[in-house]
C-alpha cells in the first residue's frame, strides 16, 4: 500500500473532535506504549496505555493481578475497562498483548475505531523483554534468549489470527512516525 500524507488535510481532520479511537495492538514488547505517546503527541491526542489504566483503578501491578487473583479476573477486567473508551474520541490506546484475543475486544476495537498491528520480530521481542520481564508476569520465568524466543514464537503464532484483523499491519522496520501518521490518515480518508 502507497501511502501519501497531505499536512492541510490532516490538520483538518486531527483538530475535528469527531476523529476515531486508534488502538495500538501486537506482542508485549512491540512497544504499543512507546508508540501511543509518539502518535499521541504528534496528533494533539490522548495517549492511554491499558495497563497502567487498570493498575491505577486496581492500585495494583499487573504482575499482582495476575499472581493473586488470576488471568481469568485480569482479562475480564482488562475488557471492562477497554470498553470504557466508547464514547472518546482522538484517543490512542496501547493495548496489552494479549487484549485482543478475549472477549471479542478484538472485533470491538475494530467497531470503535482504528486498529493498528505493530509487528516487530520475535528476537527483537526477547531482546527487549529480557531486560524488562520482571514487570511481564507471562515471561517473567525464563531465564535465557533461547526459551523466551520458543515461547514468544508460540505465542505469536495464537495471536496472529488476532492482530491479523487490524485494519493497518506495520512491520517493525516501517516504524517511524511518519509513516504511521501516514497509514492513520489514508485509513480514515477511505
Amino acid at each position: 500500500m502507497r501511502l501519501y500524507m497531505n499536512n492541510e488535510s490532516f490538520s483538518q481532520t486531527k483538530t475535528s473532535s469527531k476523529f476515531p479511537l486508534i488502538f495500538l495492538v501486537g506482542m508485549m514488547g512491540s512497544g504499543k506504549s512507546y508508540w501511543c505517546k509518539a502518535i499521541a503527541r504528534q496528533l494533539n491526542f490522548e495517549g492511554v496505555d491499558l495497563d497502567a489504566q487498570i493498575e491505577k483503578v486496581y492500585q495494583q501491578s499487573i504482575a499482582a493481578i495476575f499472581n493473586e487473583k488470576g488471568e481469568t479476573f485480569f482479562r475480564e477486567k482488562e475488557a471492562a475497562e477497554l470498553r470504557t473508551f466508547s464514547n472518546k474520541n482522538s484517543v490512542v490506546v496501547a493495548t496489552g498483548g494479549g487484549t485482543p484475543c478475549f472477549h471479542d475486544n478484538m472485533l470491538w476495537m475494530n467497531q470503535h475505531g482504528i486498529t493498528i498491528w505493530i509487528d516487530e520480530p520475535v528476537h527483537t521481542l526477547a531482546e527487549r523483554l529480557l531486560k524488562e520481564k520482571s514487570n511481564r508476569p507471562l515471561v517473567a520465568n525464563f531465564e535465557n534468549t533461547a526459551a523466551l524466543t520458543h515461547f514468544l514464537s508460540k505465542k505469536l503464532a495464537e495471536r496472529s489470527c488476532f492482530y491479523g484483523k487490524a485494519d493497518i499491519h506495520l512491520k517493525g522496520e516501517q516504524l517511524q512516525i511518519e509513516v504511521m501518521i501516514a497509514a492513520i490518515q489514508s485509513f480514515e480518508n477511505k
